[in-house]
């Protein structure tokens, strides 16, 4: 443990300095910039996965089977997403966050461009997995690659618009998919996919540098290998240095053993478990109500894949408000509690409480998430007017948005030295318990009806609630124990 905490005061301090060098040659306007280039990798990941939600019925008759089996190829894809990052991403920690960078998306271009061709549902199935493989770890490479260039003053904002992305996408998702597969049919969906892969791999190729403090410091430093030097770099020139092993301990740096247990072992930590839980439910709450406008707009209001599509405008435009949203409060927030604090005498010996800093409003947010994904049930069963089903869709969206962007956040403010296999066991949680409830989405809409399964939603959501309103009240003592 006090390794641990050595290890984060390197990373973690909210100084700009760390032994007497800036945390990171890049200036403001940079950060933002290579945050936005990241972002397009998590869109990447993001995007495959529900593109294709509004095609489900056209699979189904093509591949000759029911909507519950076609279902699986959804379910099948969030179990890998669950748990591949906890391998991929680890490793981007020890390899660096580039080379894997590329490498799964080029694994991504192949497998859109398989699933494009194939006519056979179990080689379908197949391909979602090896998709989920190779794309889902781009959400918490990209998150750690922020954390990289980040401290916890700046890192609520930054880290937002990698999370925002990845959120964006799958709220847009929907409607690209409807839009490709009204004017060319399914399979032209994942030759998007592949294209947008593509585009983002020449991007990253070309202009992302390494940010894995272990190979380039505060990105002053050329790195050794090949692979991790972009031709970005010579835009550096001025600021940059040749490889130098000492200078990289300066800054910290310390080169990990490949070990993907060491993230799942946080588990056993019960302020991770509490932090990743409740988050982990309100995501799969979302992505069920997403699933479920999609199926039933189409069955029981009869509208058409494009026109579906559209109506994703709205749970989508929520995702971009609630992401800028909750960037911007992380970061008021953080700045307003370590105000406080550091005008109270009384704590100068008391650690700073970050986890109650960033955690605080959470609570906010699920009472409005609750409410609203109970209206959205009882209003598409009864078969409301379709602006209110919209009007709900939003406001359950928006409310999901800022626990999901503060447990990533979070995560890398606590474990900054693993960053990559810390925000892989958020994608665990997340994808994990998404897989369970959207294997059991249709069981539980023809036992319970839809209006009661998602009131079970919102019980569950509550549940969780009260766990994290306890962690907020027993977090002062975690700080001065084990952070």
């Amino acid at each position: 443990m006090e390794l641990e905490k050595e290890e984060n005061s390197l990373h973690l301090t909210d100084s700009s300095y760390i032994n007497g060098y800036s945390h990171t040659v890049l200036t403001d306007k940079e950060k933002v910039a290579l945050a936005c280039l990241l972002a397009l990798g998590g869109l990447c990941s993001s995007i495959c996965m529900p593109i294709y939600w509004t095609a489900l019925p056209e699979l189904a008759r093509d591949f000759n089977t029911t909507q519950s089996k076609i279902n699986y190829t959804v379910t099948a894809y969030l179990c890998f997403q669950a748990v591949s990052p906890i391998f991929i991403s680890s490793l981007s920690d020890v390899w660096g966050r580039r080379p894997t960078m590329i490498i799964c998306l080029i694994g991504g271009i192949a497998v859109n461009i398989a699933t494009a061709c194939t006519k056979s549902y179990g080689v379908l199935i197949f391909l979602r997995c090896l998709l989920a493989t190779f794309l889902a770890s781009l959400v918490s490479i990209t998150a750690a690659a922020v954390g990289d260039f980040t401290t916890r003053k700046n890192r609520g904002g930054l880290s937002s618009i990698t999370y925002g992305f990845t959120l964006i996408g799958q709220g847009i998702a929907p409607f690209l998919g409807s839009v490709v597969d009204t004017a060319w049919e399914w399979p032209a969906i994942f030759w998007f996919s592949a294209a947008l892969d593509a585009f983002v791999l020449i991007l990253l190729f070309v202009l992302c540098p390494e940010t894995n403090r272990v190979f380039v410091g505060n990105m002053s430093v050329i790195p050794k290998s090949w692979i991790h030097r972009s031709p970005i770099l010579y835009y550096f020139k001025d600021r940059i240095v040749p490889y130098d092993e000492n200078l990289l301990k300066t800054f910290g740096a310390k080169t990990e053993i490949y070990n993907p247990w060491k993230a799942l072992a946080l588990i056993k930590k019960i302020p991770v478990l509490i932090i990743l839980l409740p988050c982990a439910i309100q995501f799969a709450a979302w992505t069920i109500s997403q699933t479920s406008m999609s199926i039933h707009l189409q069955e029981n209001y009869h509208y058409s894949a494009l026109h579906v599509g559209i109506c994703f405008f709205s749970p989508g435009f929520a995702t971009v408000v609630g992401t800028l949203t909750a960037g911007q409060i992380l970061d008021i927030s953080y700045s307003k509690f370590k105000e406080k604090y550091n005008n109270n005498d009384q704590n100068l010996n008391k650690p700073f409480n970050y986890i109650k800093a960033r955690i605080m409003l959470i609570p906010i947010f699920s009472i409005v998430m609750i409410g609203s994904i109970i209206a959205f049930g009882w209003c598409l069963q009864n078969q409301i007017h379709l602006a209110v089903i919209l009007i709900f869709s939003f406001l359950l969206t928006f409310a999901a948005m800022y626990p999901l962007s503060v447990v990533g956040t979070l995560l890398v403010d606590m474990y900054p030295t693993m960053s990559g296999g810390a925000t892989a066991l958020n994608n665990l949680f997340r994808c994990g318990v998404s897989a369970i409830f959207v294997s059991c989405l249709d069981y539980m809409e023809n036992k319970l009806t839809i209006g009661g399964t998602y009131t079970l939603m919102g019980a569950i959501i509550a549940i969780g609630t009260i766990s994290t309103v306890w962690l907020i009240i027993i977090s002062g003592r975690i700080i001065e124990h084990d952070y």
